[in-house]
């Protein structure tokens, strides 16, 4: 996953190779996978029914679960890179996200209790690190004060923390320099991890990845750039909520190859397309899907080529992002017509959106008059997409030329001043604060033209202004509606992820709502 909360592109469409050719690589690759998993792991590669120990470390569960991803494993640096197809397997943060993707549950802090001016956190206790390190207070300042003063975006995130405070083993103290009514939210995401201390002070957590979590990473068992290996932590506090003993990640770029895997049994669990969990579904596999990111219309030029509203607004009602989701993944996905769901702060119940109106966009057309055009930047791999808005737009008269460059150049360029508009999203997992900072505010990096939004950058002051959560949620209502009504953001849709999977090896895949590239292991069953 990357920064800004796009999908790697990897397990994404691909460029014009022939379908012989695709299987004929598919075929080739997992030969050689076949070959070295039994290699590498001394063992029937088609075996994954119980762990080394047969059961798991004391909870009736366990077993070898056996998961094949497109993402690559570098080291277990936290901070600096988003990687937690492999992170969470290891690290726990203070709290933890439920499958929604927004409502907070407790992890490593039992308690929190927020102000306008602090946050207190009560911490559980007995928990270790997998070196045996006592997780405490003293622990948490220690992985706070790393992330504060180390280079990255979790940086920005604790600007607003004036000092961290170990009351005591038990609880922690965070006094605010401003309102921050995103920091609790942020503390649950990627980059929060807690790290032991111990090997924070000896500079080896990168290789050793010493954590809280229900596994421990395995060395001798895992083979750098194809398998990553973790094993149950006998001493981990909550032994009864984690299904597999053993969590097998092999690493292959190729989805065509993955699948191949799971159909020769050598994999459980894989990173799919939607062409290829379909393919799973009939031929006796399953298949599963959940909302990885949220995808929308970034208009960054409101002061050129869209200043003027019922352009946004015809844009916005032009669009269809069901052709999106249709064309792209395989159907699966929804069009939410605000930015925020039911239930988290933000979203505003009065709101009717930008729907899909033909009509209607070529009415606002009429009125705004003239001849209008303007350049679309996405990347080669979301080529659909892009060509299904450029004749949408066609549709009510204005022309749309694309740029296509790879990835990597793309995320290079995107948000560099020189285009007025892309489709991507731009943090979907962020609260209503976030998303201001994100988007709207003077320096916000989606605002790369730095665009005045007096009426917005008002309402986010109320917002931390606030003294009250009902006030406070008032505030980022108003700040939705007014999105909502000057057309400043439109085209929502599920960017979907995939996963396949041998329902007679395991069941209970269930992945967390924007969280990219991974499930949640710990509720994954192993069955033998």
């Amino acid at each position: 996953m990357t920064d800004n909360g796009l999908p790697n592109p990897g397990g994404r469409a691909r460029g014009p190779r022939s379908a012989v050719a695709r299987r004929a690589g598919g075929i080739l690759l997992t030969t050689a996978l076949t070959v070295t998993l039994a290699a590498c792991s001394g063992t029937d590669s088609t075996s994954s029914a119980t762990g080394s120990s047969g059961k798991g470390a004391g909870n009736g569960r366990g077993g070898t679960m056996k998961v094949g991803t497109n993402q690559q494993f570098e080291d277990w640096e936290t901070v600096t890179k988003q990687n937690s197809t492999f992170t969470s397997l290891v690290y726990e943060s203070l709290l933890s996200v439920a499958p929604d993707g927004f409502t907070l549950q407790p992890q490593l802090a039992t308690e929190w209790k927020e102000t306008p001016s602090r946050i207190d956190f009560t911490l559980r206790e007995g928990v270790l690190f997998h070196d045996g390190t006592r997780f405490d207070a003293a622990a948490v300042v220690k992985n706070l004060e790393r992330i504060r003063n180390t280079p990255s975006q979790y940086r920005s995130q604790l600007a607003a923390i004036d000092k961290i405070t170990a009351v005591d083993a038990a609880h922690v103290r965070i006094d605010l320099k401003e309102p921050a009514p995103s920091l609790v939210t942020n503390l649950a995401r990627l980059g929060m991890y807690m790290v032991s201390p111990r090997a924070l002070d000896t500079g080896n957590w990168k290789t050793t990845g010493v954590g809280t979590g229900p596994w421990k990473y395995d060395p001798k068992a895992s083979t750098k750039g194809l398998r990553t290996v973790v094993t149950a932590f006998d001493r981990y506090y909550d032994k009864k909520s984690v299904g597999p003993d053993r969590v097998e990640i092999t690493q292959i770029n190729d989805p065509d190859s993955l699948y191949n895997a799971l159909r020769a049994g050598q994999l459980d669990v894989v990173w799919s397309t939607p062409p290829l969990a379909e393919r799973a579904e009939k031929e006796g596999l399953k298949s599963t899907w959940f909302p990885s990111v949220l995808w929308h219309l970034q208009m960054y030029d409101i002061e050129g080529t869209f200043k003027d509203k019922r352009f946004r607004q015809a844009v916005c009602h032009a669009m269809n992002p069901q052709d999106y989701i249709d064309a792209a993944l395989g159907g699966k996905g929804e069009v939410p017509l605000q930015r925020f769901p039911e239930g988290q702060p933000g979203h505003n119940p009065s709101l009717r959106g930008h729907p899909f109106d033909l009509e209607k966009a070529r009415e606002l057309m009429k009125e705004v008059g003239g001849k209008h055009r303007f350049t679309l930047i996405s990347y080669d791999t979301q080529r659909t997409i892009a060509e299904l808005f450029r004749s949408q737009m066609a549709e009510i008269g204005v022309d749309v030329t694309l740029e296509l460059p790879n990835f990597p150049q793309f995320l290079s360029t995107y948000q560099n001043g020189s285009y007025p508009a892309a489709i991507l999203s731009d943090g979907s997992r962020s609260g209503a604060h976030d998303y201001y900072n994100r988007k709207f505010a003077p320096d916000a990096p989606g605002n790369p033209l730095k665009v005045a939004y007096p009426e917005l950058d008002a309402a986010a002051r109320a917002g931390l202004a606030a003294t009250t959560p009902e006030a406070r949620d008032a505030a980022w209502q108003k700040m939705s509606k007014i999105v909502n009504d000057e057309a400043l953001d439109c085209g929502y849709f599920d960017y979907s992820g995939f996963w396949a999977y041998n329902p007679k090896k395991v069941d209970n895949i269930v992945s967390t709502t924007n969280d990219v590239a991974v499930f949640r292991y710990k509720d994954a069953r192993v069955k033998g």
